[in-house]
This record gives C-alpha cells, structure tokens and sequence, in this order.
C-alpha cells in the first residue's frame, strides 16, 4: 500500500527544506548536520503517526461498505428461501 512510504516522504522533504535553509544561512556543517539529524527523527515520528492515522481512516472507510452488502446478501437468502 502507498502509505508504507508516507513517513519516508515527510522526512525526506523536512530534511531538503532544512538544508536549504541551512545552506542559505550559511550555518556550519556540524551545526548543520546535528540540526538535520534532529529534524529528521522528528519528522520521521511525525510520518509514523500520520501513516497510523491515515491507515485508520481508510479501514474505517471500507468497514460499511462491507457491512451494507452482507446486508443485501442476507436479505436475497430470506427472499429467495423462505421458511
């Protein structure tokens, strides 16, 4: 599924726009690179938590649409079997 890349993703453009901004600034390389390993590990919970999030979502919105059918099944069984 797409989402087992959403936390790589954020990371990967939190990391780009931190060095950009880093470059611009002019900052040292080690500051630079203690900067990003942080940003890069927040970010990188921050993806986890949105891939759990969105995955619920998604579940969620499959659950009734299941639901409804096997509704619909069980109604063509009584019809069509009555008792």
């Amino acid at each position: 599924m797409w989402t087992e890349y959403l936390p790589a993703l954020i990371m990967l453009i939190a990391g780009a726009i931190t060095s950009i901004v880093n470059i611009i600034n002019k900052v040292e390389l080690v500051a630079s690179l203690k900067g990003l390993l942080v940003v890069l590990i927040i970010f990188y919970i921050l993806g986890l938590v949105t891939r759990s999030v969105v995955e619920k979502t998604l579940e969620e919105r499959k659950e009734p649409e299941n639901d409804d059918t096997d509704e619909v099944e069980d109604v063509s069984d009584e019809i069509n079997n009555p008792e």
